[in-house]
């Protein structure tokens, strides 16, 4: 496993610090669910026709604050949250308001096996590659023997795009963001 340590990871560090201290239009397209199974857990990823279309259409729903993809808001009297109706990774995903009023989208989800786990990661950060470094995204890597970064930054104004897989105890965690731009 590669260890890469860019100044971009490290603004990425600083931008996970401050989203921690305080994510959209959904096209009408048909999407098919393939779910990998685990002991007793899934991991399930959406796959559609135009693979980039989902992630373009959340990283220009940051703007809007991810608006068109809120369904219910969460009942949390220290922060305002909403359930989405579209997901990246598992069937959890939410939109955050932090204090400053800016929009994050993240998903989470828990898998039992460190394999299986590492597969979906690099799968999906495959994808971004795919979809965001033709665009002059610039992506950062960083993977341990407990963890797996992948961040992609465009620039100061477009939000920062991070895919993290950490052993959590016994298990594994994968959690996709969207989060506010570095020069926020």
């Amino acid at each position: 496993m590669k260890n890469y340590i860019t100044p971009s990871f490290v603004a990425f560090i600083l931008v996970v610090a401050f989203v921690l201290a305080g994510c959209t239009s959904k096209t009408n397209q048909t999407t098919t669910t393939a779910t990998t199974t685990t002991t007793n857990q899934s991991i399930k990823t959406t796959v559609i026709p135009d693979e980039c279309s989902t992630i373009n259409n959340l990283i220009n729903g940051y703007e809007s604050g991810f608006n068109s993809i809120k369904t219910d808001k969460v009942n949390n009297q220290f922060t305002n949250q909403w359930r989405t109706n579209t997901h990246i990774i598992g069937a959890t995903c939410t939109v955050t308001l932090n204090k400053s009023e800016q929009a994050s989208y993240q998903c989470q989800t828990p898998v039992n096996t460190r394999t299986k786990t590492v597969k979906s990661h690099q799968k999906l950060a495959k994808q971004l590659r795919q979809c965001l470094t033709k665009t002059g995204w610039f992506e950062g890597q960083k993977e341990t023997a407990s963890s797996i970064y992948s961040t992609f930054v465009l620039d100061t104004k477009t939000p920062v795009i991070t895919l993290a897989t950490n052993q959590e105890g016994n298990g594994f965690t994968t959690r996709f963001e969207i989060a506010p731009p570095l020069g926020l």
